[in-house]
């Protein structure tokens, strides 16, 4: 369970920052 729960919240930040990135890209 512990290990599921570190994996969702990786995703999850990644997820944030990707997002982030991708918005903030001088396209």
């Amino acid at each position: 369970a512990n290990i599921d729960y570190c994996c969702r919240t990786a995703k999850t930040i990644y997820g944030i920052l990707g997002i982030k990135i991708w918005i903030f890209q001088p396209f």
